[in-house]
């Protein structure tokens, strides 16, 4: 009776450590989440699924931020109306240290899977940029080189939807990171 017992405790444990984590979260943070559920169409009552968003992408809400979302109705000549508009959103955010991010998120509900792409832009001073491409590109062990030209470069982490885009300007260079990865419902 007593393990039991403790079973259950810890069974009751870890559900509201989950649930914390999204009641832990200031009123930002939770109107963001709440928008992609509803967006994407689904229910989610005890928060469950929230916080494995939160979770996923839980470096864009520290610090400074702010973010705007699009679904496939804000167009006004949009025919994705009356609830075929589900399943699909877009949030871009500005990040005071993280730079733009743009994070995705589409669900179909026959995959009980949520696809989660993210872009995050970064510009800086062209010798850093330069010197993140250098030591990335001779690090064989995590990189594979896609292609290289005179002032651009692509680089994906071995074994991953992982990609980083170069593009170096006379002053300036930019570097984009593109990833896609899977929230499991």
């Amino acid at each position: 009776m007593k393990k039991i017992a403790a079973i259950i405790m810890c069974l009751f444990s870890f559900n509201s450590f989950a649930l914390g984590v999204y009641d832990s979260l200031g009123e930002p943070q939770k109107t963001v989440l709440k928008s992609i559920v509803s967006q994407l169409g689904l229910v989610d009552k005890n928060n469950s699924i929230k916080t494995k968003i939160y979770n996923m992408s839980s470096y864009v809400f520290d610090g400074g931020w702010n973010s705007k979302w699009f679904g496939l109705d804000d167009l006004s000549g949009s025919r994705y109306v009356d609830g075929i508009e589900k399943g699909f959103i877009e949030v871009s955010i500005n990040h005071a240290e993280q730079g733009t991010i743009f994070i995705t998120y589409i669900y179909k509900p026959e995959t009980k899977q949520i696809i989660v792409f993210t872009k995050q832009v970064r510009h800086g001073p062209k010798n850093l940029t330069l010197q993140i491409f250098e030591d990335n590109k001779s690090d064989k062990d995590s990189y594979v080189l896609s292609h290289e030209g005179a002032n651009y470069a692509l680089l994906q982490a071995k074994g991953l939807v992982n990609f980083q885009f170069y593009n170096i300007q006379s002053e300036t260079g930019s570097l984009v990171y593109v990833a896609q990865g899977k929230i499991d419902l």
